[in-house]
């Protein structure tokens, strides 16, 4: 008796696989506000960064404190109040942009982070973009509590609250912390450990702002950062526009390029 075995073709598996894997839908990348969002809960989901922020709001409540009990002659001003709980803040927040873009380097997550998302520059811009968010939230909370406090002051003594000039105020305020998280967040990027970058933030300005007019006179004006600062919070330039923008752009904008250059390269281990 003869058996008559039916040839099954070998290329069917082959063929059916392929076709579905043309079926998947391709894969997607993450979406820069995904990676913003990302990085915004990194920040804020570490006991160093809840830490930080939570020193912050306790350094601007008792400034404020400090304030209502010390009131000069005349009205409650929200501008003196504000002036009172932002000195610890400008000094503290820029802290936070050191972090997160140190944060990778020093906890050893950045193999995970850049296997996820291989475009470092990318990640990078987005640290920096929720750096300033979180900032901008911490500084809101601040401001609140400023006009807390200047409506206190105006309730429970014998000082009329004055809100004069406020839109302004803000947006000196606010352009002055986003520039000052942002110049911290380039010291992140250009020295990868947080210790030492966050040395460097305060002392290499600091420096300069002590030795340079000695050195240079007048000159010296024209990279001295904490200047520049203090006049665009003050929204007058004092007509020294050049040397502002000056003081910025080496501050500021070359250690930017240079972070992301070097974050670019650098060899993650």
């Amino acid at each position: 008796m003869t058996t008559v075995t039916e040839d099954v073709p070998t290329t069917a598996p082959a063929k059916h696989r392929a076709e579905v894997a043309t079926a998947l839908p391709p894969a997607r990348g993450q979406s820069f506000l995904k990676l913003v969002a990302i990085e915004l809960r990194k920040s804020v989901n570490t006991r160093s960064g809840r830490v930080l922020i939570a020193a912050i709001l306790l350094v601007a409540l008792a400034a404020l404190a400090w304030q209502i009990t010390h009131l000069p002659q005349g009205a409650a001003g929200f501008d003196g109040f504000l002036g009172a709980a932002s000195t610890g803040v400008m000094l503290l927040l820029p802290v936070i942009g050191v972090m997160a873009m140190t944060s990778e380097w020093t906890q050893r997550t950045a193999l995970t982070t850049f296997t996820l998302s291989p475009r470092r520059v990318r990640v990078q811009l987005a640290k920096f973009v929720s750096a300033v968010v979180l900032s901008v939230v911490v500084m809101t909370g601040v401001v609140a509590l400023a006009l807390a406090s200047t409506a206190l002051a105006g309730g429970v003594t014998d000082h009329a609250a004055s809100y004069a000039g406020l839109g302004g105020q803000l947006a000196g305020a606010y352009l002055t912390v986003a520039l000052n998280v942002v110049m911290g967040a380039a010291f992140g990027a250009v020295i990868p450990q947080t210790a030492v970058a966050i040395l460097a933030f305060f002392i290499a300005p600091t420096a300069w702002s002590l030795a340079g007019p000695a050195l240079f006179k007048d000159n010296a004006n024209y990279l001295d950062v904490f200047g520049a600062l203090g006049r665009i919070a003050e929204r007058d330039l004092h007509g020294m526009v050049p040397e502002t923008l000056t003081a910025v752009g080496v501050w500021i904008v070359l250690p930017t390029i240079v972070g992301l250059w070097a974050s670019s390269r650098r060899e993650v281990k």
